[in-house]
């Protein structure tokens, strides 16, 4: 515009050049903070610390042989128990969770595995990769887990078992699903609060592990597969649930479990055929059930194995 005959031009404002790196400074810095950040929360996700076994009276505990093996594609030793009923062709592996070890329940295993005794069954119980006194230094969440359990399963076989149920809790529970849909020497499987897929389950509650803000659920994701090579969609039991049809399935969980919710067992049970069954309680965090009902618990997976074995021993015998 023209005033009293001098000529003023409008200048655009420039953003100062110092306030531009300073932008791009705090950017790269926020994003260094999170990949640092993420980088150690996935590493001490994908390596817990051990839980140690622990130290029993020797009156509580009955005779057990302490074996080893190999996972099923040979890649590390696993260590474990197994009880022995006389006599018996009739096998109960344990499969622990995640952070956990061969008694998931610590003492309180052990009248567990008497009652499954009691009921002439043989007890296998192992340590995962990672775990207790186990070989493996990486913690996948299912995804190698399940080789260590198809190799459990090998083992129970060459001590004679002809009847192999697998009793699994929580990752141990996913990993019993994903195993059994695979190897057709299992007769019934017994989930105790298992997630559906892991993918949407540590989409949706990987801050409840990390104890992080749930926007670093995406990069930390991403590192733990950048150091375990593995990707979460391969851990999926809802689409391999099916496989294990007709065999019997009873999932079991708590309607008050604060890490995996309930609707994980809703989702494979709805995605699965008539033979699978949930049992679902309330009052018990996760896991809990057993030492929330000890009775009940022990009665109905006592009831449930032994009308399964028992359904396919008459079905064998028709077919003779």
């Amino acid at each position: 515009m023209r005033i009293s005959g001098i000529s003023y031009t409008q200048r655009k404002r420039q953003v100062p050049k110092k306030l531009i790196l300073v932008v791009i400074l705090l950017i790269t810095l926020t994003a260094l903070i999170i990949s640092i950040i993420s980088i150690k929360t996935a590493m001490t996700l994908t390596k817990p610390e051990r839980s140690e076994l622990p130290v029993f009276s020797a009156n509580i505990v009955p005779e057990y042989d302490s074996i080893s093996f190999r996972d099923i594609n040979n890649e590390v030793t696993l260590k474990g128990w197994f009880f022995i009923s006389p006599e018996s062709n009739k096998t109960i592996i344990l499969a622990h969770g995640y952070g956990s070890n061969r008694l998931p329940f610590g003492e309180d295993t052990i009248g567990l595995i008497k009652s499954f005794l009691n009921e002439g069954y043989n007890l296998m119980t192992f340590d995962f990769r990672n775990s207790g006194e186990s070989e493996g230094d990486v913690t996948s969440v299912g995804y190698f887990e399940k080789s260590d359990l198809l190799g459990a399963i090998e083992y129970a076989k060459k001590r004679g078992s002809d009847e192999i149920v697998l009793l699994g809790f929580s990752m141990g529970a996913s990993t019993a699903i994903l195993a059994a849909a695979e190897s057709q020497d299992v007769d019934a499987v017994i989930a105790d609060s298992p997630f559906s897929d892991l993918t949407s389950y540590l989409d949706e509650n990987l801050s409840v592990w990390s104890n992080l803000p749930s926007f670093f659920n995406k990069t930390t994701l991403f590192t733990m597969k950048l150091l375990t090579g593995v990707d979460t969609k391969d851990v999926s039991p809802v689409n391999e649930i099916g496989k294990i049809y007709p065999r019997p399935v009873l999932l079991i969980h708590s309607t008050d479990d604060e890490l995996i919710p309930v609707k994980h067992s809703y989702i494979l049970k709805e995605a699965s055929g008539d033979n699978v069954e949930l049992w679902e309680t309330s009052g018990a965090s996760h896991i809990k059930t057993y030492k929330e009902y000890p009775d009940e618990y022990i009665k109905k997976v006592l009831d449930f194995i032994n009308n399964s074995i028992k359904g396919e021993d008459i079905e064998d015998a028709e077919n003779s």
